[in-house]
């Protein structure tokens, strides 16, 4: 229980923050680029915190650092919602994901340490299934504390959770020796600055590059050249003898249950990210009918709510069926679900048509992370679990990551050219078009008391924004098309996946 509230603060934020970003946007008067740096940052801290949070726990103690950690997070959540610009609101930011990693990370780990074998499925479940319901009350509750109040109080509930997690976690969490084994008490510094720095090459990159032209850009390439000399390095200093506390333990993926989980961890942390990134953003600033923050957290918690009903009966179904078979299942239901939210998006659908798409993709998400992560140590020495966790968190994070940084690119260039397309149709010589901008102008002289000339610039500044949001949608589609290939391509990396045991009818 300790455990699930301390994580469930992380889920409860994550969704929080990215179901009223657009009310972010307005207070600290920022773009919608400028306003992704706030998930972008926080993933990537989560991401370059997952392997620090290893040599932490074994530095500080587990129970003291999971007690850390949790403190960190709620002090954090304060300077979120004091932050009066963007440059202090992403610094808080980059904090909290580093606290967040140690809460990702260990909930799961301190299941593998703590339980027996038998046990751990079930304990799993059952804490599985209270953080999707924290990402459900985040999803209410938040979205009700901004219309009725400001979006800076929805991060003080976070104090409630942490309050719960001290006390059950203080009272209750045995506590654990020191590991004796040095590469889990002494830090890989020359690893952890190497990584660092490819991550924020990387993630510059990926968020100035529409901006700046890509590579035609000589910063960028300077930083491209920068951030892949030091991933080089990263990785041949993980696997150098001479390094005697390596961050990640990267041997571990000569293990085929390992090496496909992290690879699947990536597309699984993409799929974590983007697909509930993309509808908020649509229904709040694109769809014809503005939602409220209040009314797009109830169109979002369909999938929370279905997915932590049907958690505790994915125990026995990837018992019976097996860990590939679970997966296969998850990503079918993952891209009929993305093919689903791109047949239907378009400004004027309804919210309630995106209940099938949401509750399809809670039976993806389901399966899909208990099946991918006990895969990962399905096969490997006790001694041994923690870097194999570590290993599959960290690609998974990353993937996450990358999810968000990719997903406001694409749309980004979609939308651009879905504007060149279609207002290359919307001409003044166009029949359809001076029908359409003469009614308006009627209508607009006759009913609205406009002159003639008004009347005639108010219908073209209409038509400019009919044709914006049609481009917009048309390339919020194309975001979720691009979910439904990753899906695929999940989907192609299964045969990797080495076959486990089922159990007997």
């Amino acid at each position: 229980m300790g455990l699930g509230l301390a994580t469930g603060m992380e889920f409860y934020t994550f969704d929080s923050v990215n179901l009223v970003l657009t009310d972010l946007t307005g207070t600290l008067g920022v773009s919608a680029d400028e306003a992704s740096w706030i998930l972008t940052v926080y993933s990537c801290a989560l991401f370059l915190g997952v392997p620090i949070s290893i040599w932490m726990a074994g530095h500080f103690g587990y129970k003291r650092f999971l007690l850390g950690t949790v403190v960190a997070f709620a002090a954090t959540s304060i300077g979120c919602s004091l932050a009066p610009d963007l440059d202090i609101m992403l610094f808080w930011r980059a904090l909290q994901g580093l606290a967040a990693a140690g809460l990702v990370m260990w909930w799961r780990a301190s299941v593998y340490l703590l339980m027996p074998k038998p046990q751990r499925s079930p304990s799993l479940m059952r804490i599985s299934t209270m953080l999707y319901l924290s990402s459900a009350a985040g999803l209410l509750a938040s979205g009700y504390i901004t219309d009725h109040a400001n979006w800076r109080l929805i991060f003080l509930p976070n104090l409630l959770y942490a309050a719960g997690a001290l006390w059950l976690i203080a009272r209750h969490f045995p506590n654990q020796p020191k590991p004796s084994a040095e590469r889990l008490v002494s830090a890989d510094w020359p690893g952890i600055v190497l990584l660092a720095i490819a991550l924020i090459a990387l993630q510059v990159i990926l968020n100035r590059g529409e901006i700046d032209d890509w590579f035609g850009s000589a910063h960028l390439r300077i930083l491209g050249f920068v951030g892949a000399g030091a991933l080089i390095l990263f990785i041949a200093w993980q696997m150098s003898a001479a390094n005697r506390t390596p961050l990640l333990w990267l041997e571990l993926m000569r293990d085929r249950n390992v090496l496909s989980s992290a690879l699947l961890g990536v597309l699984t942390g993409m799929i974590l990210s983007g697909s509930v990134f993309v509808l908020p953003e649509f229904l709040r600033n694109v769809a014809s009918k503005t939602y409220s923050a209040t009314q797009t957290g109830q169109i979002m918690c369909v999938y929370a709510l279905t997915a932590a009903a049907i958690r505790p009966l994915m125990v026995g179904f990837i018992a019976r069926v097996g860990q590939r078979k679970a997966i296969a299942f998850a990503l079918v239901m993952l891209i009929m679900s993305m093919l689903i939210f791109n047949r239907l998006l378009t400004t004027g659908t309804p919210g309630w048509y995106f209940a099938l798409p949401l509750v399809l993709y809670a039976f993806c998400l389901s399966p899909l992370l208990p099946a991918v992560g006990s895969g990962t140590v399905a096969r490997i020495d006790q001694n041994k679990l923690l870097d194999g966790v570590s290993l599959y968190m960290t690609f998974r994070q990353f993937g996450a990551s990358l999810g968000v940084a990719l997903l406001t690119i694409l749309i980004s260039h979609r939308e651009t050219l879905h504007s060149a397309r279609l207002f290359d149709h919307v001409r003044h010589d166009n029949d359809v078009t001076r029908t359409w901008l003469s009614t308006v102008s009627g209508t607009l002289t006759t009913h609205g008391g406009y002159t003639p000339l008004e009347a005639q610039q108010a219908s073209v500044r209409m038509l400019a924004e009919q044709g914006a949001h049609q481009a917009a949608a048309y390339a919020y589609a194309d975001a979720f098309a691009f979910m439904a290939v990753v899906g695929i391509v999940a989907l192609c990396l299964l045969p990797i996946v080495p076959p486990t045991p089922v159990q007997k009818k």
